[in-house]
């Protein structure tokens, strides 16, 4: 079995995120409705987090979007400090938080591109990077606005004239946060500008090493047509934290993109080891870079999440985790 100093396992809040799970109907837009519907307060909803997460066998959690975001876990237990304290109790850590675009108290997300929104940007990451760095966490997941479909009229490009006041950014957010110990990595999403082997080749060679890393998703790699082993070895002196779910193939080139397409995209994943994603590789890359860290499990909104959890470390333990001792 594995040393624990090498791999501790996590998951992020959307594996919780079926609104069945919280005696609810509808799709995952019903949870905006979760602390205004009556019975579930942020404590409540936290407390219930953490005990499902302890119960599926994890160490920790990377929190996310609303309603699992930083915010509601300040309000549930009235500080920074008093949300580690639960975590504690509950015997897991905090492992990583992931950046949501959407700027406070609007429905606007901030645009990376445009100077009049980077100062909101650097706040919102600032904040949240105190925040983590009370809690023990060391990471924070940053992903890059979605492309537009490849029909488009006209086109957008996504090329140095895009990337580079994208990278501005990023350099700048990630000087922020890691004036509070918290390193800023970019996460793929499948139909976004950081998708594949080139963007990641692109962005990389445009943001600091000193300053902005990486992190992998095995499935998002996968659906958009690129190899996560080749991409991860090619750049791991930039890897901080790893994702790991499956695929079941490449998506199609002329898939429509718009604001549906986060929600059209889980076709293609799958829990690990019910995928196309070389399982057996991965470990020996990891273990070959000697990386020790976090492993963050996801599942789109799972109505069973401790159950699929469970399923998925017992496989990971007893047909993975020999390769790397």
């Amino acid at each position: 079995m594995v040393n624990s100093r090498n791999i501790k396992f996590a998951t992020d809040l959307v594996t919780f995120y079926d609104p069945k799970f919280w005696g609810m109907s509808g799709g995952m837009d019903a949870l905006r409705t979760l602390f205004s519907s009556g019975g579930w307060t942020p404590l409540r909803f936290w407390n219930h987090i953490l005990t499902s997460a302890k119960e599926a066998g994890l160490d920790g959690i990377e929190i996310t979007f609303p309603p699992g975001d930083w915010h509601s876990a300040e309000a549930a237990y009235g500080s920074a400090a008093g949300f580690a304290q639960a975590l504690t109790d509950h015997g897991l850590e905090l492992c990583s938080g992931y950046f949501s675009n959407r700027i406070p108290g609007t429905n606007r997300e901030a645009d990376f591109t445009d100077p009049a929104d980077q100062t909101d940007l650097l706040q919102m990451a600032a904040g949240y990077a105190e925040f983590l760095a009370t809690c023990g966490a060391d990471s924070l997941l940053v992903s890059l606005p979605l492309r537009t479909s490849r029909n488009a009229s006209p086109p957008r490009f996504v090329d140095l004239a895009t990337a580079a006041p994208i990278a501005d950014t990023l350099n700048r957010m990630a000087a922020a946060t890691l004036q509070q110990g918290v390193k800023l990595a970019l996460h793929p999403e499948a139909f976004s500008m950081f998708r594949n082997s080139r963007d990641v080749d692109l962005f990389m060679l445009l943001t600091d090493p000193s300053y902005v890393f990486l992190c992998p998703d095995t499935a998002q790699f996968t659906v958009a047509g690129s190899d996560p082993l080749a991409i991860t070895e090619r750049h791991k002196d930039r890897l901080t934290i790893t994702h790991w779910k499956d695929a079941t193939g490449a998506a199609p080139a002329d898939v429509p993109i718009d604001e549906t397409i986060y929600d059209r995209q889980i076709q293609w994943f799958a829990p690990v080891g019910e995928g196309v994603v070389d399982w057996s590789g991965w470990l020996r890359l990891l273990r070959d870079l000697n990386f020790q860290g976090w492993a963050v499990l996801e599942l789109d909104a799972a109505p069973d999440p401790v159950g699929d959890l469970q399923r998925i470390r017992a496989y990971i333990d007893g047909a993975l985790l020999h390769i790397y001792r």
